[in-house]
């Protein structure tokens, strides 16, 4: 037997030109197979150049001269992929491997197949054609495990008579099975990368990557399981002895009895073997496991539960010999719990931190947290109390009651005060208060990933992965981020779930048309789905992207695009089971296609598209592309474009959904993606792991768990709960005024308004949706047994992380207040935080954000606070004693922040078991200086954020530079200049002044000594560190390279 020619003899047999000297090396398998002289290759045998029952076949020669790279590719692949395959294939299509071979401007991308002349490989090289250019290189094996594989799924369907979509080879590698290989263009998971074929009993697998590396290793992962699992579920021979089977066992017919034999009318599910207790024979013609296993027991087969692992399974059968053997009464102790010590309370141990799995308590809330946020703001009131205590005190002794005007000042002590007093508490929590509820799941907060459960695992819920990008580099940080998700997706597919990536593509028309076309074939090449909607025009009557912060508004034009796709395809699928009622055009009618071939869900985007384009009375036309992508998924993963993902987490998010109905969204701590490694990036690092750690301490102490805005799971029925409908929509209203004007305003109609899931009014968007969905009575919650595989980039210049410190400033004035313009009609209370105050969300939690809210308003107040202290200490004759000078602020901060907050997170390092005291005490203890100048230096630019907000002035942000872009000295040095005039023309100025009066230019009763410290040096520090900030902290500066 043989399956064509040998890829290691010296003569491969190839489609030739004749007479002409240079091969353009067609596939044989077209139609355009040139003729030759059938002498030609008269010399080689007939196992080599001859294809039984394969009329008008003329083998033809080529010489070595005329291969190339993708001719060794084949050769290579098929070498290391066909060493199993030692069936006659000649009846039923042969195996091989077939690559995509790039146009070169003159011709288009093709398919090359190898054997070359195996004309039995034409539907294999027709449909991996089809499936598109997310197909590099795909392999058709057939073997003895991949037989005995598709033999067991034709018993199993013979007995239960339910057609098997999926067999499970592992708890974590679930692979399709199609009836032919016409089904894979259109039915194929493309994620799994490989599809039983039932018609041939073959396996069909796939690469989207170039090279061989990543197929072959796919092949013998496979190979490895395959094996495992026939091994596991072998049954009972069909011949004994060495007697030679017949050639039907090899190449089985008689398939019309199976379900697969009428697709219309079978049910579908997936290999669960639990519920077999007594098993019938199958036909003698079908073999139920490899040959030569005579005499082998099945008894662990039939009791392994799929969800297991494999160990559990294979030894099923030890453990059942076990408990045969053992004593009726026989009982094992459980193993003695190792005595924690005294400080077993204050210090974790390892045996502690190695839970596995969720046992699907009943979660609880943890009240460590309302306890701390009540003691802090407590505290705070206190402070209140006590400037009216004083100022009683002093009324008392002078009777002059004009003081008491300054109790008007008391609710902003309270509110900037609040977050200094949570902080203190909380790092006094640190050091002494309970650390186990860290490794324990609760409402808000999951450390232990939930456990299998077959029920969830049998039915998984299409996930969809939403990618907002702008301008950011394809090669240097999208594509990155789209191979990291494509390696979840794939794990997620072999467990039996599908997902889709939906890219909102805000800088497709804006870019050149080579990177425009770069973007759209990776989008094609890798399945993606993509929306992009038209470029702004801040003319008259011109297209808006609405709001400060563009991403809301982004992902709201895609997710409108997409419910309008929904809802013509609803419409599309009713007209075709009508057609079908009614017996028209029933052949040739596909469940995902329309009679002329084109996709279902393209048929609706682009009638989706076509919708839009006449609502804005087709003025501006949306594109998009890859209808099937487009449809969101019961569950949304949202990310940014520079993340990454770890391999195995949609399964997990599916679970905790499940069980969790009221569950809205899963918030992961994300770790910190490094491209840069200098210093800047590496204290930021620092900074966002500390942050993280410190959130993820609070959330298992019982806080609501916050929403960033990435790395986060969203129930899409939720967030559509919670959707609202924007009065102040301009491109809405623009339209509907241009609809006016063209039809009879008497009878006119606007067309109802498309809900908003994001609010484009909003720059911190992901607060305003978590609200509402709290409001909602959704919960959230925030995740950390990924262990850090969720990443994220991080600022990599001074000037982007300043950025995003007056972006969070602003939207938090945003949702306390109302733009001075306003107050006289709103009042000054925004309608978004009275809203949240008067709501049934936690007190804690009001408290927690509040805290949060006011700190920006107490690093802002920073500066005009010194200058203030610095003028009224040095000018005034006395002050009154409720007031609070600088420098004591300044000592009160530096012992709670630098102080007990460096000393509490070093503790809890240890406590947690993560790190040394020591290595924990010099990461923290190293970075203090970076974080002086940092801190030190935020408070005019959060002030002028702020200040925008107050007084409508216009301020937008961008994405933050995700790329390493190398600088010099004399780069710097203007862009310094350029971004911190406005600090360094402040600094200068209270610089001057403070020499001035010092000097005799004031008159001796208004001179401010120099040798006043208490006023000069909470003054001078400040003002030090604005100045250091952009110097200090710029590394491209720092290392003065010209």
């Amino acid at each position: 037997m043989s399956t064509g020619t040998s890829p290691t003899s010296s003569t491969f047999l190839r489609p030739n030109t004749g007479s002409s000297s240079t091969s353009m090396k067609p596939s044989p398998l077209s139609n355009s197979i040139a003729a030759s002289n059938a002498e030609a290759s008269g010399s080689t045998s007939r196992q080599d150049n001859e294809i039984p029952n394969v009329e008008n076949h003329t083998s033809m020669t080529i010489h070595p001269p005329d291969y190339d790279a993708f001719d060794a590719l084949l050769h290579s692949v098929y070498l290391h992929t066909q060493s199993s395959n030692w069936f006659d294939t000649s009846a039923v299509g042969g195996t091989g491997v077939c690559i995509r071979v790039p146009g070169d401007g003159q011709s288009q991308a093709h398919y090359r197949v190898f054997p070359y002349n195996d004309t039995t490989l034409l539907p294999f090289h027709e449909n991996v054609s089809k499936m598109g250019s997310g197909v590099v290189i795909a392999v058709k094996v057939r073997g003895a495990s991949v037989h005995a594989v598709v033999s067991r799924v034709r018993d199993m369907e013979a007995e239960n008579g339910v057609a098997i979509t999926s067999i499970p080879l592992t708890p974590d590698t679930c692979i399709q099975i199609l009836p032919s290989l016409a089904n894979l263009p259109n039915d194929a998971e493309r994620d799994q990368r490989a599809a039983f074929i039932m018609e041939d009993a073959s396996l069909v697998m796939w690469s989207s990557k170039e090279g061989v590396e990543d197929i072959i290793d796919l092949k013998n992962d496979l190979d490895e399981k395959l094996i495992k699992y026939v091994w596991r579920t072998r049954g009972k021979p069909k011949r004994t002895g060495g007697v030679q089977p017949p050639v039907s066992v090899y190449l089985p017919n008689g398939l019309d009895s199976s379900p697969r034999s009428n697709p219309d009318s079978r049910a579908t599910s997936i290999v669960d073997f639990s519920d077999r207790v007594q098993h019938t024979p199958p036909p003698e013609y079908l073999p139920s496991a490899p040959f030569g296993m005579e005499g082998v027991d099945r008894s662990a087969a039939e009791d392994w539960i799929y969800g297991e692992k494999p160990e559990v399974a294979l030894n099923l059968a030890t453990a059942t010999e076990t408990k045969e053997t053992a004593p009726p009464d026989a009982t094992v102790p459980p193993p003695p719990k190792k005595k924690a010590g005294f400080f077993g309370w204050w210090r974790l141990n390892k045996e502690d931190r190695a839970k596995e799995g969720d046992k699907k308590e009943k979660r609880k809330h943890v009240l460590l947290g309302p306890l701390y946020a009540g003691i802090g703001a407590g505290l705070s009131l206190y402070f209140v109390t006590a400037g009216i205590a004083t100022l009683i005190e002093e009324w008392a002794l002078d009777g002059d009651a004009s003081r008491f005007a300054l109790v008007v000042v008391l609710p902003i002590i309270f509110c900037v005060s609040l977050f200094f007093c949570l902080q203190l508490i909380g790092n006094i929590s640190l050091i002494f208060g309970p650390v186990s509820q860290y490794h324990e799941n609760s409402v808000y907060y999951s450390a232990v990933k939930p456990a299998p459960n077959p029920e969830v695992d049998r039915n998984l819920p299409h996930i969809t992965i939403q990618l907002p990008v702008y301008k950011e580099s394809l090669e240097l940080t999208i594509g990155p981020s789209i191979m990291s998700i494509k390696q979840a997706m794939q794990t997620y597919a072999r467990q039996g779930g599908s997902s889709a990536i939906f890219v909102c593509d805000d800088g497709l028309q804006l870019l050149s048309e080579a990177d425009r076309q770069e973007r759209t074939e990776f989008y094609a090449t890798h399945n993606i789905g993509w929306v992009a909607r038209p470029k702004h025009d801040g003319k008259e009557g011109g297209f808006k992207r609405p709001g400060k912060f563009k991403k809301a508004s982004n992902m709201n034009y895609a997710l409108t695009l997409s419910m309008k796709l929904e809802r013509h395809l609803a419409k599309l699928i009713e007209e075709r089971e009508e057609r079908l009622r009614n017996a028209e055009d029933v052949e040739g009618v596909r469940d995902e296609s329309d009679e002329d071939g084109e996709c279902l869900e393209d048929k609706a985007m682009n009638l989706a598209i076509e919708e839009v384009y006449e609502e804005n009375g087709k003025r501006w036309k949306a594109w998009a592309c890859n209808g099937k992508s487009l449809r969101i998924g019961e569950i949304i993963l949202i990310i940014d474009a520079d993340t990454i993902v770890p391999e195995d987490c949609f399964r997990d998010a599916a679970r905790e959904m499940a069980a969790s109905e009221e569950l809205a969204i899963i918030q992961h701590e994300s770790d910190v993606m490094q491209v840069a490694h200098h210093y800047f990036e590496n204290g930021i690092t620092h900074f966002t792991r500390r942050i993280n750690k410190c959130i993820s301490y609070g959330c298992a102490n019982g806080e609501v768990a916050p929403f960033v805005g990435h790395n986060a799971f969203l129930r899409w029925s939720a967030v559509q709960d919670a959707s609202f409908i924007d009065e102040n929509d301009v491109n809405y209203i623009g339209s509907c005024a241009l609809m006016k004007e063209q039809a009879d305003p008497s009878t006119f109609e606007p067309p109802p308004p498309e809900r908003k899931m994001w609010s484009e009014s909003n720059v911190s968007e992901d607060f305003d949706l978590a609200l509402r969905l709290l409001l909602k009575g959704y919960t959230l919650r925030w995740a950390t047994y990924s262990n850090g595989g969720f990443k994220e980039g991080v600022s990599l210049t001074i000037v982007d992380e300043l950025a995003r410190w007056q972006k969070y400033a602003y939207g938090c004035d945003e949702i306390i207040f109302n733009p001075l313009i306003h107050w006289w009609r709103k009042g000054p209370i925004s309608k978004q935080l009275s809203g949240f105050m008067m709501s049934k969300a936690p007190v804690h939690y009001k408290i927690g954000m509040s805290s949060y809210m006011f700190s920006y308003y107490g690093i802002a107040a920073a500066t005009v606070g010194s200058v203030l202290n610095y003028l009224l200490l040095g000018l005034a004759p006395n002050l009154d004693r409720f007031y609070l000078k600088s420098f004591e602020i300044l000592l009160a901060c530096v012992v709670v922040f630098p102080g007990i907050g460096n000393l509490g997170f070093t503790l809890l390092e240890y406590r947690l078991g993560h790190r040394s005291v020591g290595g924990a005490a010099w990461e923290n203890l190293r970075w203090l200086p970076f974080f002086v100048f940092f801190f030190g230096g935020l408070s005019i630019h959060l002030s002028t954020a702020i200040l925008a907000h107050l007084f409508s002035y216009d301020m937008t942000w961008g994405s933050t530079g995700k790329e390493v872009e190398k600088s010099t000295f004399w780069i710097e040095v203007p862009r310094i200049i350029k971004n911190f005039k406005l600090p360094f023309v402040i600094c200068f100025l209270v610089i001057f002044m403070m020499i001035i009066f010092t000097t005799n230019a004031i008159p001796f009763e208004w001179q401010i000594a120099g040798w006043n410290w208490a006023l000069i040096i909470p003054l001078s520090l400040n003002i030090g560190c604005h100045i250091g900030l952009p110097i200090v902290l710029n590394p491209w500066l720092m290392k003065f390279s010209y």
